[in-house]
């Protein structure tokens, strides 16, 4: 997935050593089937296709999921805007170092849509009604990793794990140390946390516009694109991190989220059920703001 993992896990001294190959085993499987760097992916197979193809259970979960998502955000989460991260170079293709053309992205939008998937739950079918359209799974696979993980420590009969790829977090459970498994909040300047957590179950996901950036046309500018509009965005939003009952949901939530802006994101996790979310605004480089939804977990005062 381009990216590394950490698994914590309090667990028999018997199970121990077959626990790598269970992680791994696990990983690998999202990897090569949601992969868009892995030419013989299922969603490379599909980005290829003309019409769709037949896809396994796990990618068929996530990517009802993903439509799910983008219909609940009124497309604010689309996992069709691959065309898009390409042009802006944050996909497997050349980056560039200018800014595309206002006549190629819009030649570009018209190849994304999440509405134009359609989806068989009978034989795991997933269709498109334009050829050339992509899917890009990066925004919502990490926490499927995550999850796909969680669920084979749970056959291993590991009861107390804390999960992280890529930053998306799963965790069941109590640390090794007797307690709820404690996590923090990246702040946006790197130089300290936001907030530490404590979860028992459950996970969490952050998207921030200082994650992954690049300079086009001498200006720094977000992963993060906004389908509506085919470009990064520019708000002021510097992070939003999720806390909902799998990580699949929370990462593509995140993601969400970070296009909506913090307003509207928070109006979203307000009227959906089991998400929450803590969100940071910039006000300059070093100075931001707080807010979050009414069910988040309380700070964990260290003091």
């Amino acid at each position: 997935m381009g990216t590394s993992w950490h698994v914590s896990c309090v667990s028999d001294a018997n199970i121990a050593p077959q626990l790598n190959a269970v992680i791994s085993k696990a990983l690998d499987e999202v990897d090569q089937a949601m992969s868009t760097y892995k030419p013989d992916s299922e969603i490379s197979r599909f980005s290829k296709s003309s019409t769709g193809i037949t896809v396994s259970a796990p990618s068929f979960y996530v990517i009802s999921v993903a439509l799910d998502i983008a219909k609940q955000t009124n497309g604010a989460f689309d996992p069709t805007v691959m065309p898009l991260v390409n042009m802006w170079g944050f996909g497997p293709e050349t980056e560039s170092p200018s800014a595309p053309t206002d006549a190629a992205i819009a030649s570009a939008m018209k190849i994304c849509g999440w509405q134009h998937l359609q989806l068989s739950n009978d034989s795991f079918f997933v269709g498109k009604d334009i050829a050339e359209l992509e899917i890009d799974l990066s925004a919502i696979a990490k926490g499927f990793g995550a999850d796909n993980v969680a669920s084979a420590l749970d056959a291993s009969g590991v009861t107390d794990y804390m999960i992280e790829v890529g930053g998306e977090v799963r965790v069941r459970g109590n640390s090794g140390k007797q307690r709820p498994w404690r996590l923090a909040i990246d702040s946006p300047n790197a130089k300290n946390y936001a907030r530490i957590i404590e979860l028992t179950s459950g996970a969490i996901a952050t998207s921030g516009d200082y994650r992954n950036m690049r300079i086009v046309d001498g200006e720094l500018v977000s992963h993060t694109i906004d389908p509506t509009t085919g470009r990064p965005i520019t708000h002021n939003l510097a992070s939003v991190s999720i806390v909902a009952q799998n990580c699949t949901i929370a990462d593509a939530m995140a993601t969400a989220c970070m296009v909506l802006g913090a307003d509207a994101g928070l109006e979203l996790i307000e009227r959906t059920a089991d998400v929450e979310a803590y969100f940071i605004e910039r006000i300059n480089e070093s100075a931001f703001i707080t807010s979050q939804s009414s069910g988040f977990p309380e700070e964990l005062n260290l003091d």
